[in-house]
């Protein structure tokens, strides 16, 4: 899962000593209609984000999964679901990493509430 500039500069910081990073008080997850890069994150008609909460690192791989499933996003409109944003905020805030899906999620209407089970949402840095 790839980082945005925000989080590498503060993972620098971190890792030098040159400045404290400040832990995000949580780690919110928003759907993204188009490709989200290191430049954009296609959030689309999805408004929510919703609480995602991490195992610690495993030993020797260094990658972290969901605890617990992710849901209860939103749209406002129908739409496919073809990536995500984390965010360190449930509005606002930074956004701190993004990923694309192995296969889009189709809401039909606004009703429908795109999600990931417990330990489908995978971090490594490599």
């Amino acid at each position: 899962m790839p980082i945005t500039s925000y989080l590498s500069k503060q993972t620098i910081d971190w890792w030098t000593g040159a400045a404290a990073a400040t832990r995000p008080a949580g780690r919110f997850l928003q759907f993204a209609t188009g490709t989200p890069n290191v430049n954009g994150a296609s959030d689309g008609p999805f408004v929510s984000r919703v609480t995602c909460t991490f195992a610690a690192a495993n030993s020797p791989t260094g990658s972290a999964t969901n605890v617990a499933a992710v849901t209860g996003a939103s749209a406002t409109a129908a739409a496919t679901a073809v990536g995500f944003n984390l965010y360190d905020a449930v509005a606002g805030g930074n956004r701190l990493a993004f990923g694309t899906l192995a296969a889009g999620l189709g809401c039909k209407s606004a009703t429908d509430n795109p999600c990931f089970s417990a330990g489908a949402l995978k971090i490594t840095i490599s």
